[in-house]
């Protein structure tokens, strides 16, 4: 029966203080490991019981591939082959005994293929296993343990649907078999659609019989286990179904499902999908592990991190449809992809003031977790209305608060990625950071990020002021500066100073070049822009 995955509630890490505080943090981390390899167990478990339990066919031959790493058991692949004639009963708790030793053993740091074969005997199953480190991890595979035993009751309601519409699609004749291929489509837990891709009358003509409901329920099983995988997949499922003489339903089986490992799109770079991968992941197991509030699940991640796993979710499930006609110029920018994107839209999120940022990482991490089809009117028209906001903030002037905290954070970034140079340039003097493009006519630039790298450079305080002096001279001859006039000013400015930048300066060096190369700069903005 299927009751026997929905277990109550969502298993916890324990806190270690009731037993004495001075364990300190690893002492949880450890025990919360532990719990969480007891679960996957404790999982497994109970999905090999859900098919093998209700399989009396003496001969019968069950066959699950896994994907062990790091304490986390991933499902792979399902292969099934019929037995004669009925045997006795098995007890489950003889069954778990049997099988719960071999399923630690797989959780204790093994990594790789882990194959399990259930051989149905008179009154009982032998088993045998096979295990090999060969091989990548498939993208679906879970890295980290989930502390979760057995299905949330939303997923078990969803795969009896799922499972009773794909029996629908197996018509069998009277006296005879039909098989039927499907490939159904998850998302994290979620069964999001299928495909029809072939349907076979194997024997017989005759009129057709209903599926029994113990075979709906066989699929609904076999579909539950490949529901622990993280991201998108295929499941390719193949069901057979045959009648006997004299009875009024149609029997079945399930000879395979498998996922199908589909080769990554060449344009998607494979460090930033592999970031993003291990971030979501991270998030989908706090979610598994009943962290459903918002603010407490993302207060986990910083605003870099929740900037890639956005740029992610929209490359990865096509979400970016949602926003494509309120936000083009948004879409445009994300839809590069890669770090770049992410970068871009962090340095967009600090517009955001907080409570609009909150509001948005709410309803995103919805649609990351439940589906776009989770929102409400109210909240996908909330969705929508940020995104416009957004939309409309990158194609307007910063002001005096928002360029302040895109200063702060573009030194935060210098002394991140350039930790040395840093240290360097605080011995000699004070510095601050140039943005090659202004920050003033970061609105001329919406698709690109006024944050990037390639736009900051560090520089002396002298050298900043210089360098400040040449802008000014352009607001003298432009008062409607384009995107055009920037990118000459620009051009002009790192030919005459590139030879200060990332470089330490002491106050009074080279101040005559200085001067020197201010004026020249200078000459050349009059150049560009003579006086009406």
């Amino acid at each position: 029966m299927l009751a026997v995955l929905l277990m109550a509630g969502c298993a916890s890490a324990r806190v270690a203080g009731a037993e004495g505080s001075g364990g300190g943090l690893g002492r949880m981390e450890v025990e919360a490991q532990a719990d969480a390899r007891r679960a996957e167990v404790e999982t497994a478990l109970g999905h090999l019981w859900s098919v093998a339990g209700e399989e009396k066919k003496v001969g019968a031959r069950l066959v699950f591939t896994f994907w062990a790493q790091n304490g986390a058991l991933t499902l792979l692949r399902y292969r099934e082959e019929p037995g004669h004639r009925e045997g006795r009963r098995v007890a489950e708790d003889s069954f778990a005994r049997q099988l719960r030793p071999l399923l630690t053993e797989y959780v204790r740091g093994r990594s790789g293929e882990v194959v399990l074969t259930l051989m149905r005997r008179e009154s009982g199953w032998a088993v045998d296993s096979d295990a090999t480190a060969q091989g990548s991890r498939p993208p679906e595979a879970k890295t980290q343990p989930v502390n979760r035993r057995g299905v949330p009751a939303e997923t078990l309601a969803e795969a009896s649907e799922v499972a009773s519409k794909l029996a629908s699609l197996l018509v069998v004749p009277s006296g005879g078999a039909a098989s039927l291929r499907m490939e159904v489509v998850f998302e994290d837990d979620r069964i999001t659609g299928w495909e029809h891709r072939g349907y076979q009358v194997v024997a017989g003509g005759g009129s057709p019989r209903a599926l029994s409901e113990a075979f709906v329920e066989k699929i609904a099983r076999v579909l539950l286990p490949f529901t622990h995988g993280v991201g998108r997949r295929t499941v390719a499922l193949e069901l057979r179904g045959e009648t006997r003489e004299g009875e009024a339903f149609a029997h079945g089986l399930v000879p395979e499902a498998r996922t199908l490992h589909l080769i990554p799109e060449s344009n998607v770079d494979p460090d930033f999908a592999a970031e993003y991968r291990a971030l979501h992941e991270d998030i989908l197991r706090r979610w598994r592990e009943g962290v459903r509030e918002g603010a407490e699940l993302l207060a986990h991640y910083s605003l870099e991190e929740m900037s890639l796993w956005f740029v992610g979710g929209v490359l990865a499930r096509g979400t970016g449809l949602l926003f494509e006609a309120v936000a083009p110029m948004v879409m445009r920018a994300l839809t590069r992809g890669g770090m770049a994107a992410a970068g871009w839209f962090r340095t967009t999120l600090v517009r955001l003031p907080r409570a609009e940022r909150h509001a948005f990482e709410r309803l995103w991490m919805k649609v990351q977790m439940e589906g776009g089809e989770a929102l409400s009117r109210a909240e996908r028209d909330e969705l929508l209305a940020l995104m416009n906001r957004i939309e409309r903030l990158i194609r307007t002037p910063l002001n005096e608060h928002e360029r302040s905290a895109l200063r702060d954070a573009a030194r935060r970034y210098f002394q991140r990625s350039q930790p040395v140079l840093e240290k360097a340039m605080n011995i000699r003097g004070p510095y601050e950071i140039h943005h090659r493009c202004p920050l003033e006519y970061a609105h001329l630039f919406p698709a690109e990020d006024i944050n990037a790298g390639a736009n900051l450079k560090a520089v002396g305080q002298e050298v900043h002021q210089r360098i400040s002096s040449v802008w000014t001279e352009l607001r003298k001859y432009r008062s409607d500066v384009s995107r055009a006039d920037v990118e000459r000013v620009t051009s002009i400015i790192d030919e005459q100073f590139a030879r200060w930048y990332e470089k330490p300066y002491a106050r009074g060096d080279s101040t005559s070049e200085l001067e020197m190369a201010m004026n020249a700069a200078k000459r050349e903005v009059r150049s560009l822009f003579p006086s009406p």
